[in-house]
């Protein structure tokens, strides 16, 4: 991995969140189990840029600050979402991310979320960077890959 590349982060959305009136980060408010670590361990780690996936399907910078809104469900493995709500959110997501992939700034992507959220991702490939997606194990491999992940860059404090 080369010194000046960063790496990003994309956390799936969580049904698990802080309901401060206030208004909180993206990275904040959420606070599911993949939030939690990424809370933990970014402190640690200065080439790490961290991007949220909303109920909605569609992605924001971390610190984008949020209202509280109640999760829709009782369960968030259960949601389902027709081929038009992923269409549109990937057609939004290419643009975000197209500004953030273009330049050539990260070496590799990160995606902390279920196979059912991804499909609301572009091809990430066709921005040249290294897509790592965990799919296999349930949340406790999954959590300790994404651990890994975060704590093996070169630009550790």
């Amino acid at each position: 991995m080369s010194a000046n590349k960063k790496r990003l982060l994309i956390l799936g959305p969580s049904f698990r969140r802080r309901q401060d009136e206030r208004l909180l980060p993206a990275l904040e408010r959420f606070d599911g189990l993949f939030f939690r670590i990424a809370r933990k361990y970014l402190s640690n780690v200065r080439d790490v840029d961290v991007v949220v996936m909303l109920d909605d399907l569609t992605l924001v910078d971390s610190n984008m600050l949020l209202a509280y809104r109640k999760p829709v469900g009782s369960e968030w493995g259960k949601q389902r979402f027709s081929r038009e709500v992923l269409e549109r959110a990937r057609v939004v997501n290419e643009g975000f991310l197209e500004k953030k992939l273009i330049n050539g700034q990260y070496s590799e992507v990160y995606l902390a979320m279920g196979k059912q959220y991804a499909e609301a991702l572009p091809n990430l490939a066709k921005f040249g960077v290294k897509v790592i997606f965990p799919t296999s194990g349930g949340p406790g491999p999954k959590a300790r890959a994404l651990k890994r992940w975060i704590l093996r860059g070169e630009n550790n404090v």
